[in-house]
């Protein structure tokens, strides 16, 4: 009777150990499912600040209204310099 009660008491042991790693391997895929997910909304936002800057720079910019003398009304619109890409250095221009 001794050595049943004291393979049952193993067996709970076990099990208790065994069932308490469970929360740590789920924790642990929670939390690497919680930064895929951050991941995945860092880079969804940083695409909608690229589409919003594409759409903005997509809007003709307008200089100062000039009124000439005989009345008429002149809009120039604004001459666009091209932006440099993202992490590509800008190159100097020098005269020799």
């Amino acid at each position: 009777m001794k050595r049943c009660n004291a393979l049952i008491s193993v067996i709970f042991l076990l099990a208790f150990l065994a069932g308490a790693g469970v929360p740590t391997t789920l924790r642990a895929a929670e939390d690497d499912e919680r930064g895929r997910a951050e991941d995945m909304a860092r880079g969804a936002i940083e695409q909608l600040m690229r589409a919003l800057e594409l759409m903005i720079d997509s809007i003709p910019q307008y200089e100062l209204p000039e009124i000439q003398e005989n009345g008429d009304i002149i809009i120039r619109r604004k001459r666009r310099t091209p932006r440099p890409e993202p992490g590509v250095p800008e190159v100097e221009k020098t005269t020799i």
